[in-house]
Parts: C-alpha cells; structure tokens; sequence
C-alpha cells in the first residue's frame, strides 16, 4: 500500500518544517502545493498580497525525493488539493493524506492510523478526530456539545479516478468512517499579525466580518469570551486549559500573548454579535424542526 500526504504551503512559517517532519516518517510522498499568491476568497486581497512563506524557507532539502513542490496559482482551495490529488493517482498512491500544516499527529496516533487504512476496504474517505487550539498549546477550543474533542471535515481519501475535492476540504466521497485518532490542531496559534494575514487570505475569508471579530474576538478575548468560531459562532462556544497529556511537539506552541482591555465600542460589537449567534442558532434549529 502507498500512501501520499499533501500540504498547501501559504502563510504557514510557523508551522510547515515541523509539519512535514511529523508527517514525513509514515508517507511515501508528500506534495506541497505553493503559490505566490492567495486564494481568490477576498478578490483585493489575491490583487495585494504575496505569500508571506518563501520556498526558501522550507526545508526541501531534508525530505529528499518524498517532497515534491507542486507549483500553481489557484483560485479556490479544492483546485489546490486537486492539483496534489492528480499527481497521487498518477504516481500510483492508494491514498492521500490531508494534513494541514498546523495540524500534528502523536507517533502512537500514527501507527494506529497505519492500521486503520488497512482495516476500512469499503470506505473511499476517513476523518479523524482533533483538538482545536487557540493562542497557545496551552488552551483549546470548546465544542458546542461541551467536548473538547470534535472532528475534522476529512483526513484522508482514496485515490480513485472519480474522486475529488469538491469545497475546500471536503471531497466527493459518500461514505466516510470516523477515526478516533485525535490531531492536534494549532490553527488559531499565532501571533496576532498572522491572524490578520490569515483572516484576509484564508478560504473562509468571505464568510465574517474578519476585522469585527479580530477586535472583539480574537484581540478581547478573555477566559470569560464565548462564541469564538468565525463563521459558526457557538461551534466554540469558548477555550478553556488543555486538560490532557502535552506531546513533545507541544512546547514550540506554548505562544505568549498580550490581554488588551477591549473598548466601550468593542463591547457593545461584541455583544450584537454573541446576540445575532444566538438568533441564527434559533433559526436553523427552526429549520430542522420544519423539516421533520
């Protein structure tokens, strides 16, 4: 069995070398796809900005032959994954990987994982299970059901000639088996120059008023601050102390940050947007009543 991995290679300087090297060890091939500019989510931004990770930043050279670059200036997210999908059924892999270049794998996780690719025949699509991480290893993400633990949109498909990568991360496949096999996800981990780089180039970029939610959300956040997700407020409804066992790659993301104290004007848009949160929560559970 041959396994890929790929990774779009965009404003991730904290996070690509040691990715690769969590990733490299359990994959035959990893595909990087870069591009000089962003996607086209926020046209203006795709017209002003330059990916601030330079090739030459990343540690080619360590990873041999397994680290192939994958050239291109993609539109849309899926046309990044797909021009990595290509090249993996091409180069006669059964699957591929999606890992993200904030997210890691424990070793022990990554040798349950091994089995479970062996063990799953009648599924074409596997997700795991994650743990989300805001401003420091130190603190993660709450799930709207109270877990800490949630799930991630897929994390790896197989290489048939069919499949593909429909939206951003989600493909095409119909039947989708679960893996408990937590990632350790450090999106939200940044410096606050890299959260608004990420808040104007990332594929979700279009979805929320991206400066509203960094004053009130991510500048004002405190213990106390609810209804974190950008796009799906109450998903994180707030992030509390990492309960668990740290792994070793933990330590490079145990990030300082400043408290600011946010401003009469801050606070009032924070409260009109935990308001429309929980207004928009109403509506969709109306929806599902009236379906029913």
């Amino acid at each position: 069995m041959k396994v890929a991995a790929h990774v779009l290679a965009y404003n991730v300087n904290r996070y690509i070398n040691e990715m690769l090297a969590n990733v490299a060890p359990h994959v035959d091939r990893i595909y990087l796809a870069y591009s000089k500019r962003p996607f086209a989510y926020i046209p203006k931004s795709r017209q002003t900005l330059i990916n601030p990770t330079e090739l030459s930043q990343i540690n080619v050279s360590r990873f041999g032959n397994k680290l192939k670059v994958i050239h291109g200036d993609w539109q849309w997210e899926e046309d990044a994954r797909n021009a990595c999908f290509d090249e993996a059924k091409s180069e006669g892999h059964d699957w591929l990987i999606i890992q993200d270049a904030d997210e890691f794998y424990p070793e022990a996780e990554w040798q349950k994982i091994k089995k479970e690719f062996l063990k799953y025949k009648d599924y074409d699509h596997l997700a795991t299970t994650w743990y989300n991480f805001w401003k420091s290893s130190e603190f993660a993400l709450v799930e709207r059901d109270g877990s800490i633990k949630g799930k991630n949109a897929g994390f790896a498909v197989r290489c048939r000639k069919d499949l593909k990568f429909i939206r951003q991360r989600l493909t095409n496949a119909t039947r989708t088996r679960v893996i408990d096999t937590p990632c350790f996800h450090y999106g939200w981990v940044q410096t606050n120059q890299e959260v608004q780089e990420k808040i104007k180039t990332w594929s979700h970029a279009h979805q929320f008023d991206g400066m509203l939610w960094y004053r009130t959300k991510w500048l004002g956040w405190s213990e106390r601050t609810k209804n974190l997700h950008p796009i799906r407020p109450r998903d994180w409804t707030r992030a509390v102390r990492f309960p668990r066992e740290q792994p070793n790659f933990s330590d490079q993301f145990q990030l300082r940050f400043d408290h600011y104290e946010p401003s009469l004007r801050d606070r009032i848009s924070e409260a009109a947007w935990d308001l429309r949160a929980h207004a928009s929560d109403g509506v969709e559970r109306l929806k599902s009543i009236l379906r029913y």
